[in-house]
Order: C-alpha cells, then structure tokens, then sequence
C-alpha cells in the first residue's frame, strides 16, 4: 500500500472513530437533513431530484454544494440514502437526481406517427412511445451538466465552490464537469469507468458502425431494446454503438481539479489499472491526488464497513477542498 492510501486511510479512521464518540456517521442522517424534491429540465425531459440540506443552516446562510452521480441503473433513493444525507448533515448542501428514463424522472417520446411539418411549436394530442432504461452516456452527461447548473443555482449554494460525487459509471461522467467547469473545486470517482476504448475493445469498431447505420435508416428501432442485454447483471438497454465511442481520456489528461479515486481492490467490471489508476496517475500531476483501494469486488463498496469508509473518506475529501478543513 502506497504511502497516499495509508495517509487517506489514517484520515478515513480519525473520521469513523470521532463518528462513533460523537455520532457523525450513522445508519441514518434523516433527522439532520431536509430533503427537498425538485424538478430538472434536461434536453426537454423532466429529471428527478432531491437535494439535501443541513437543518443548522441559518437563513442567508451559503454552503458548499455537491453533485452526487448514480451509477448504470442506478437511482436517488440509495445515493441519498446511503451517501447524501450523511454528507448533508456535515455542512454541505447535496443534489442526488435519476436520469433521464430511469427511476421517477421522464423518458424520451417516440412519436407513433408523422408530426407534419410546422413553422411553430404546437401543442399534439398523439400516441407515442415512454423510452425507459437506456443507457447512453452521452444522455446522461447532458443530464449530470443540467444537474450541476441547478445545483449552482440554488439560493443557499456557495455557486462556485462545487463538489462532483460518481460512482462506478457516475464516477466516469461527473469526470467531464471536474475537468471542464471552473466552479468544481473538487472530484470524488468511486470505481469510476474513464477508458471505455480499452473497457469495450471485444466490442468491434466497424460493428457498431453498422449498428449506428441500420438504427439511422430506420432498420432498427431509435432505441435499444432487449436485445442489448448482452450481460444480464447489467440492468437497461445499453447503446453500445454510444458507448464504444464514448471517449473520456481527453478528459483524463486535462482534470486539474483535486480529484480522490477509489477503488476496489479486486474489481471485475473492468481493469483498474487502465481506468482509476490512469485517472490518479494523469492528475496528480497537475493537481492534489489520492488513490486508496478497499476490499473486494465492485458490489462490496455499498455495503458494511466498505460503505461507511468509502463514504468517510469522499466526506474528509470534500471537507478538505471545499470548506478548508
């Protein structure tokens, strides 16, 4: 273990241990925070959210905000739950939201019939298709852009002192707003995919090139459906013709913002090495960088003592940059 992990772990056990002398880190936090439900307009689709809010926050009162990001299928409820209220009630003001055609937000209409042609915005009565559980991560990077610029709206939001949380493929797209808007001042990937050319080259090239042309012919439906369910521990309808050219390593070499990785040790859903550790490795060279692993496989991080310290290590790393502490 690298003198780095052994410095975040020794932070990461002061938390936990205050935690249990004052009681910081709970099972739950649901009686220190308010939880707000609020509405996301991304690409004209309405996304759900929740933002978190310390009850000690006095009127006037402005705080660190941070973005926490689901990862494939994953929805609000359990971020919040499980991360959000414990960060809230720590002096920060936290927005979890589901993406578009996932959990309680709206999907995509695929109109069942020819509009026709109009010069102004009309308002139909038509039928049409309620698209739900795609998988297109160039969607739902629109979706994780629109969320943090109602973050930073917020009236008790500190709007340019901003916090980016992801996990697993949350991690890889909160990587796009760390590295791109100046208002981030920090940047937690927990397992987070950033090298989907080395993550899917048995995908080939000219396959998904095929793909794409028989779905813009209208061959194939505009969205994917169960046929793309080539790995059923994976929950939706994965576009892997979107996903094979989803391409975050211009991202990786330009981040500049103090980033934390964290990883499990014996990660299966991809190669670490070409994903975490490139993102640490590309970083820290131009900005303040940890990298700590914890015990087992990708689903281990959301439980047990994998869930409390992973989550007290994002709270120490956000204290750090964004309150100073």
């Amino acid at each position: 273990m690298s003198v780095r992990n052994l410095s975040l772990l020794a932070r990461t056990l002061i938390i936990a241990i205050a935690a249990a002398i004052i009681g910081v880190v709970s099972i739950s936090h649901a009686s220190d925070v308010d939880k707000r439900a609020v509405t996301i307009w991304s690409e004209g689709v309405r996304l759900a959210g929740d933002v978190y809010t310390p009850k000690s926050i006095v009127e006037g009162q402005r705080l660190p905000g941070i973005l926490m990001i689901a990862g494939w299928g994953g929805n609000k409820s359990n971020v919040g739950r499980n991360y959000a209220e414990a960060i809230a009630a720590e002096g920060f003001v936290v927005l979890t939201f589901d993406f578009k055609g996932w959990g309680e937000s709206d999907g995509p209409l695929v109109a069942t019939e020819v509009m026709g042609a109009a010069d102004e915005t009309q308002t139909l009565s038509l039928a049409a298709q309620h698209v739900r559980g795609i998988i297109d991560p160039y969607s739902m990077s629109a979706d994780v852009r629109a969320a943090l610029y109602f973050l930073g709206g917020e009236a008790q939001v500190m709007p340019n002192n901003l916090g980016v949380w992801g996990t697993s493929m949350g991690g890889g797209l909160g990587l796009i707003p760390a590295a791109t808007d100046p208002r981030v001042k920090a940047f937690v990937s927990q397992m987070g995919p950033v090298n989907y050319a080395h993550n899917l080259q048995a995908l080939p090239a000219e396959g998904m090139w095929q793909l794409e042309t028989l779905t813009a012919r209208g061959e194939l439906p505009p969205f994917p459906g169960q046929v793309s369910r080539i790995d059923p521990s994976l929950a939706g309808f994965p576009d892997w013709a979107a996903l094979k050219r989803f391409d975050l390593l211009p991202y990786v070499n330009h981040l500049a913002t103090p980033t934390l990785v964290i990883d499990a040790e014996n990660e299966t859903m991809f190669d670490r090495q070409f994903n975490g550790v490139l993102l640490f490795e590309a970083v820290k060279q131009k900005a303040t960088a940890e990298y700590v692993t914890f015990p087992g496989g990708h689903y281990d991080m959301y439980h047990g003592d994998n869930l409390e310290s992973s989550r007290s290590a994002a709270l120490a790393w956000f204290q750090r940059h964004l309150h100073g502490q």
